[in-house]
């Protein structure tokens, strides 16, 4: 072979060489398949460079094609190429790594979890940077920097002659401390004894006593089975109590029932604040006005109502004292009661067995006798209106009035006696018509809210009424003989 020849085919050769090191270098292969780009979006890709490696589970896929910086968030963007047969799944996720501590830097994508959908095309991934070589190396200075210190603070504590002073003094304390817990175990040494002793006579009686208790469990377990029967029959009965409490104070706090709307109502709390606060004002003004009785104007009436349900009537005669300027007046009323007066008896006895236990008997007896209840009310009047409170009938209630028609036209209503057995409270209501001053017609409902029970009555009625100018004018006209 020439010379020529032999400097062709050594350059055939290094082109050769060449050729293969460009090959490696730049990762070319053929049929190599399809490949996909993926993109992952970092805060940190210093060491990474493109050519760099890709890899799943430390196996080789892909490579790094380009790093670029995305402007509106400042993150780096980096494109990936990597093999098709990746799949990549919804979760999937990407992060820096290294080649042992000072290898070169690789990106290790993470596929994603097993079974999730597949990742969407051009979507981005969300990649994670180790800590660095830089953080380490920053937070070995700082721990050398924490150790300093320490050490600086304990030669100060314990370098130099006091510090060796301060050793021997504790040394010595610990050698006094511990000859004197010697001394004091050696001296107490009988009590010590004597103390586990009772320790273990205690255990013996007290294992005497959990036979006992035993025994006392087993001889009464039948009480005991009984006494929690009886007290899971109260519990019941109490939670039976407890949830009619409830139903009860709900109830209440709707405003349903005549409590609950005398307590619930807004309307109900002002009427009986203005009526107590009437009836307080009222004895006030009757104390001073007792001695000024030409100050005082007297309102007598007589009427008469029939209760069409029953085929019965009801008389009342009633007498309104009324303060000269003052919205105060004062209701004396006396009525006839058709149906009769509630009144009660209750009496207690004994009786005694022929086996000598005595029991105890209460016999509730009430009795409806024909008889007159008599009314007394406090009253106060603003403007078309007029509250009143107190003894109706015999019992306690409360009543408002309104009147329009220059006082021609009046509408009234009422409750009493809250506590009527079988029965809800007492209302009734009932408007009159004035043809003149002094006579007038009635109607209205009486004891309406019991008509579920039939104990309600229409009534129509009538009546007279003398003002105090009427009266001072017959008063007036009756002869005194000497």
């Amino acid at each position: 072979m020439n010379a020529a020849a032999k400097v062709g085919a050594f350059f055939v050769i290094a082109l050769i060489l060449a050729g293969l090191l460009v090959w490696r270098i730049e990762d070319l292969r053929l049929g190599r398949g399809k490949q996909q780009r993926i993109s992952v979006a970092f805060k940190d890709v210093a060491g990474l460079d493109a050519k760099s490696t890709v890899r799943v589970a430390g196996v080789r896929v892909g490579k790094v094609a380009k790093i670029r910086i995305d402007r509106a968030t400042g993150r780096a963007i980096v494109d990936m190429d990597i093999g098709g047969d990746v799949d990549l799944r919804q979760g999937a996720s990407a992060s820096v790594a290294n080649l042992g501590l000072l290898g070169e830097k690789y990106v290790e994508l993470v596929p994603g979890p097993v079974g999730a959908p597949p990742l969407p095309e051009g979507a981005i991934l969300q990649g994670d940077v180790p800590v660095t070589f830089d953080q380490i190396t920053r937070l070995a200075r700082d721990i050398e920097v924490d150790i300093k210190g320490i050490s600086s603070n304990l030669n100060q504590s314990l370098g130099g002659p006091q510090g060796e002073e301060r050793l021997r003094n504790i040394v010595e304390n610990v050698r006094v401390i511990t000859d004197d817990l010697r001394v004091m175990v050696a001296s107490n040494r009988t009590n010590v004894d004597s103390t586990l002793s009772n320790f273990k006579e205690f255990s013996g009686v007290l294992v005497q006593l959990v036979d006992r208790l035993d025994q006392l469990v087993a001889a009464n377990q039948a009480n005991v089975t009984q006494g929690i029967a009886n007290i899971r029959e109260i519990s019941q009965k109490l939670e039976t109590t407890a949830d009619n409490l409830n139903d009860i104070t709900g109830r209440i706090r709707e405003g349903k029932g005549t409590v609950g709307k005398l307590i619930e109502s807004d309307e109900t709390h002002k009427n009986l604040n203005d009526a107590l606060v009437a009836v307080k004002e009222g004895v006030g003004t009757l104390n001073k006005t007792l001695g000024t009785v030409s100050k005082i104007k007297l309102d007598l009436g007589l009427d008469s109502e029939f209760l069409t349900r029953f085929n019965k009537a009801k008389g009342y005669m009633t007498l309104d004292i009324n303060p000269a300027e003052s919205p105060r007046f004062y209701r004396l009323e006396v009525a006839s009661q058709p149906f009769g007066q509630r009144t009660q008896d209750v009496t207690t006895y004994q009786v005694t067995f022929p086996d000598g236990h005595i029991e105890n008997y209460i016999v509730d007896k009430q009795e409806y006798k024909y008889n007159l209840a008599f009314s007394a009310e406090f009253g106060w009047r603003w403007k078309d209106f007029a509250l009143r409170a107190g003894l109706i009938e015999g019992t306690g209630g409360f009543g408002i009035d309104y009147a329009i028609l220059k006082n021609r036209l009046r509408f009234s209503g009422q409750v009493w006696d809250f506590n009527r057995p079988d029965l809800t409270a007492h209302a009734k209501v009932s408007t009159r018509y004035y043809f003149s001053p002094s006579v007038f017609a009635a109607a209205g409902w009486d004891d309406f809210l019991n008509h579920s029970k039939a104990a309600d009555s229409v009534f129509v009625g009538a009546g007279v009424r003398w003002t105090d100018d009427d009266l001072k004018y017959l008063f007036g006209s009756i002869p005194i003989r000497p």
